[in-house]
C-alpha cells in the first residue's frame, strides 16, 4: 500500500473520531437546553438534517465533485445551520465550541482549503455574534483558540504524513532486503546445483579413468596369452589336418601290404581309439576353439576402444564404430532379454570426447535392457533394442528405442535428476541418465530428449553437433581447470 492510500485510511479512521466529537458538541448543546423542549426540538431537527447531509457529502459528493467543491458545500450547510442555531439559542457556550472543533477536525492535506474553512467559520460566527450584541470577549477567545487548534492540527497532519512516508520507506527497504535475500538464496541454490553437477562430473571422470586403467590392464594381461593360444591353436589345426591326411595314406598303404591278421589288429586299434569319431570331430572342435579365441580378441579390442584415455581435448570419432563397440561391451546386459537391431547411416566423424560419448550410449542401452527386463521377466520372450543413426546438417542423431513398459508421466521431469531411480536397491544408482544428460548437453552442447508410451516402450533421441560445441558452463569449468 502506498503512502497516500495509507494516509487516506488513517484519516478515515480519524474522521470517525471527528464524527464522535461533533456528536458530543451537539449533546452538550442539547443538555444545556434540556427542559426547554422547543429548543430541544429545534436542535434535534437541525442535527437530523446535518448528519445525513455530511454523510452524503462524504460518501457521494466528494467522489463525484472533488474535494474542494464537496467541502465547500459541506461548509456552507454546516456553517449556516450552526450559526442559525447559535443565534436562535442566544449564543450558548456549547455553540462556540464549533470553532476550535472545525480547526482540529478538518483535513489539512489541502492547507489552503482547511485555512479557508476555518476562517469562514470564524468570520461568519464572530460577525453575526457581534452584530447581535454578543460581548467581544467570546468571539475573540474562541477565535484565538481556533487559530491554535488549526496550527496544532496542521502540525499533526504533517507529522502523520511524515511518519507514513518514513514507514513506507522502511517497508521498501525491507522489501529490497527481502529481494536481496531471495536473490542470494537463488544464487546459493544455483551454486549448490553447480557443485552437485561438478561432483557428478568428478565421479564420472574418476569412474571413466578407473575403467580405462582396468580395461588397459585387462587388455594387456589377456591379449598376449590369447595371441599365444591363437597361434598354437592355428598350428594344431594345420597339424591335425596334416596328420589326418597322413593317417589316410598309412591306411591305404597298409591295405595293400598287410596280412589279414595285421589288418584285423589295426582295425581293432582304430576302434579302440574311436578314430572315425576323432577324424570327424577334431577339426570341428579346433574350429570352434578358434572362433572362441576370435570372440575373446574382439571383446578385448572393444574394451580398448571403449575406454579411451582421459582426453583433455576433443578428437574425431567414428560414432557408428563406437556404438558397435558399446553394444559388444553391453551384451551381457541385454543378451538374455532383448535382441538388438541396428540401422547405422553414413556419418561424418564427430568431434567429441569419445569415451564420454561411449559412456552416454552405454547408459541408455543398459537402461533400455533393464526396462525390457522388467517386462519379459519370468518368460521366454525377448524384447527389441533398436539403434538408428543419421546425419542432419551440422548434427548427427542417435535414436535408441526399446520395447519396455514406458516411463510414467508423473516422473517425466525427474528421470534426468541425479540419484533418481525407480529400480530396486542394488540394480540402479540413479546416476546413469543424469551423467548421460551432462555428457550430451553440458559437455558437448547437444540435446537429449525422449518419447514414451506406456506399455509400448521408450525412444531416447541424442543429437550431437559435428564440431563439438561445449556449453558455457563447461567452457568456464575447462578454463578454470
Amino acid at each position: 500500500m502506498n503512502p497516500d492510500a495509507r494516509y487516506i485510511e488513517v484519516t478515515a479512521r480519524l474522521n470517525k473520531l471527528n464524527s464522535m466529537g461533533a456528536a458530543a458538541i451537539s449533546l452538550l448543546t442539547l443538555i444545556e437546553r434540556w427542559g426547554d423542549w422547543r429548543h430541544v426540538a429545534v436542535i434535534v431537527g437541525l442535527q437530523g438534517l446535518v448528519i445525513p447531509w455530511n454523510t452524503l457529502v462524504s460518501l457521494v459528493l466528494l467522489k463525484r465533485l472533488g474535494l474542494v467543491v464537496g467541502e465547500v458545500l459541506r461548509t456552507v450547510v454546516n456553517l449556516g445551520t450552526g450559526a442559525a442555531l447559535a443565534y436562535y439559542l442566544d449564543w450558548p457556550i456549547a455553540c462556540w465550541l464549533w470553532l476550535p472543533y472545525v480547526a482540529v477536525a478538518f483535513d489539512h492535506t489541502n492547507e489552503r482549503l482547511a485555512t479557508g474553512v476555518t476562517a469562514a467559520f470564524c468570520v461568519v460566527m464572530d460577525g453575526w455574534a457581534l452584530y447581535d450584541g454578543v460581548h467581544w470577549r467570546y468571539p475573540l477567545a474562541f477565535t484565538v483558540l481556533a487559530i491554535f487548534c488549526s496550527q496544532i492540527s496542521k502540525v499533526r497532519f504533517a507529522a502523520l504524513r511524515t511518519m507514513l512516508l518514513r514507514s513506507e520507506s522502511q517497508r521498501r527497504e525491507i522489501e529490497a532486503a527481502h529481494v536481496d535475500l531471495s536473490n542470494a538464496s537463488d544464487r546459493l541454490r544455483d551454486e549448490m546445483k553447480a557443485r552437485e553437477h561438478a561432483e557428478i562430473e568428478l565421479r564420472h571422470a574418476q569412474k571413466l579413468e578407473a575403467v580405462g586403467r582396468l580395461a588397459a590392464g585387462i587388455a594387456h594381461e589377456i591379449n598376449t596369452p590369447v595371441q599365444f593360444v591363437g597361434d598354437n591353436l592355428q598350428f594344431l589345426r594345420q597339424g591335425n589336418n596334416d596328420l589326418l591326411l597322413l593317417v589316410e595314406h598309412y591306411r591305404s598303404a597298409l591295405e595293400q601290404v598287410a596280412t589279414d591278421a595285421l589288418m584285423a589288429d589295426v582295425k581293432g586299434a582304430e576302434e579302440r581309439a574311436d578314430l572315425a569319431y576323432l577324424v570327424d570331430n577334431l577339426p570341428r572342435a579346433l574350429g570352434a576353439s578358434q572362433e572362441g579365441l576370435e570372440r575373446i580378441a574382439t571383446i578385448v579390442r572393444s574394451m580398448k576402444e571403449f575406454a579411451y584415455p582421459n582426453q583433455k581435448e576433443m578428437m574425431a570419432m567414428d560414432l557408428n564404430k563406437g556404438i558397435l563397440t558399446t553394444l559388444t561391451i553391453a551384451r551381457s546386459e541385454y543378451k538374455h532379454v532383448a535382441e538388438v537391431e541396428t540401422e547405422l547411416g553414413e556419418l561424418p566423424r564427430v568431434i567429441c570426447f569419445p569415451s564420454d560419448v561411449n559412456q552416454a550410449i552405454l547408459n541408455v542401452i543398459v537402461n533400455a535392457a533393464h526396462a525390457i527386463g522388467d517386462v519379459v521377466r519370468d518368460s521366454d520372450r525377448k524384447g527389441l533394442i533398436k539403434v538408428r543413426t543419421w546425419s542432419e546438417g551440422d548434427f548427427v542423431n542417435v535414436d535408441i528405442s526399446d520395447t519396455g513398459g514406458g516411463i510414467p508421466e508423473a516422473i517425466h521431469g525427474l528421470i534426468f535428476d541425479p540419484f533418481f531411480t525407480t529400480k530396486e536397491v542394488g540394480r540402479g544408482t540413479g546416476q546413469g541418465l543424469a551423467i548421460t544428460r551432462s555428457i550430451i548437453v553440458e559437455k558437448h552442447g547437444g540435446t537429449l530428449t525422449f518419447d514414451t508410451r506406456m506399455g509400448e516402450g521408450t525412444t531416447f533421441h541424442i543429437r550431437l553437433p559435428l564440431e563439438g560445441r561445449m556449453s558455457e558452463r563447461m567452457k568456464a569449468a575447462a578454463r578454470a581447470a
